[in-house]
């Protein structure tokens, strides 16, 4: 049989079911090597978190971005802060948006506070919203342009390389360190109930 003739070759099995896109983001981001936790509420992110803390350790020294959804979220944990990333080996922080055809994390000046990835912590914990997931790049930096107008923030990066495997590295991840990565996702869009 030659070559065209095998790729199109009809047979009788059901193509498979489309992926929507959270489920399409949670494969990727898997895949590319993090821990992915999905919550209904914020009493279960209050018990995630603290379910992460005891996996990582009993020496987690804690830095975050401050903003106001992590310090909101997160306030009962404010004592195990400290405001010197130098020193922390775990850093908390939200994320502008969640790419779902990669499995990444679009993340800004914001959230780096400046600074070069292997400047910061090697663990990192994420707290997103489903609100935030888009389909790619630019309809991220689309957002971006909405969210920040006139003041669009620098070193926009897509973290999608969650371990040191040379599997999961790719050309966009270039010149960015891997980084342990715990992603605690919020739903906080009505689901669609079939």
């Amino acid at each position: 049989m030659n070559f065209f003739a095998k790729i199109f070759k009809r047979n009788n099995i059901e193509p498979p079911q489309q992926l929507t896109e959270d489920e399409q983001f949670a494969m990727n981001f898997t895949k590319n090597g993090g821990k992915f936790i999905y919550c209904t509420s914020d009493l279960e992110v209050q018990e995630v978190f603290r379910n992460i803390l005891k996996e990582l350790g009993v020496y987690v020294k804690m830095s975050s971005n401050a903003s106001p959804i992590i310090n909101e979220m997160f306030e009962e944990h404010s004592p195990m802060f400290t405001s010197d990333i130098e020193t922390s080996n775990v850093y908390l922080i939200d994320c502008e948006y969640l790419i779902t055809s990669l499995g990444g994390i679009m993340l800004s000046s914001h959230q780096l506070k400046h600074r070069k990835m292997d400047e910061l912590p090697e663990v990192f914990i994420i707290f997103a919203k489903t609100s935030q997931m888009v389909k790619d790049i630019p309809e991220g930096m689309k957002g971006i342009k909405k969210k920040y107008i006139g003041h669009i923030p620098t070193g926009l990066i897509t973290l999608q390389s969650f371990t040191d495997n040379p599997d999961t590295q790719t050309i966009s991840n270039y010149g960015t360190s891997s980084k342990k990565t715990y992603l605690i996702l919020l739903e906080d869009l009505p689901i669609d109930k079939q």
